[in-house]
């Protein structure tokens, strides 16, 4: 009878010990600039070209293929079967990001000056 009192107390305290404690919500905000990198990535163009292919086969029906590649000024990040082509630009895109071929878009807070992309008031 002893040794049942003795295992429902350490029953009811390891209960006890693991109940829901109250807890506070935590939230995190992106910043502007991740926010405006999104943002910008989204509306970026795909940059892949198709182009119609013709193949010798038996079967005459399959000779026309379609072929996916980078447009010209885009260069593939991807493989040859994942095309993920991303836009070429020339001069230096820090601190923005290079929305299509030779166009670079800056972030908030800095403007294009001298072919780069420089902090408001520099």
């Amino acid at each position: 009878m002893l040794s049942h009192i003795k295992i429902s107390g350490l029953l009811i305290i390891c209960l006890t010990l693991s109940l829901p404690r109250h807890t506070l919500g935590q939230f995190w905000k992106l910043s502007q600039y991740e926010n405006w990198k999104r943002e910008m990535l989204a509306s970026r163009e795909s940059g892949i070209c198709y182009k119609t292919q013709f193949v010798n086969t038996l079967n005459p029906e399959l000779r026309q293929r379609q072929i996916s590649y980078c447009c010209d000024g885009y260069v593939n990040r991807g493989s040859s079967e994942i095309l993920k082509c991303e836009p070429i630009c020339a001069e230096d895109c820090a601190h923005g990001i290079c929305l299509s071929p030779g166009y670079c878009e800056c972030a908030p807070g800095y403007n294009r000056e001298r072919a780069q992309c420089r902090k408001h008031g520099d």
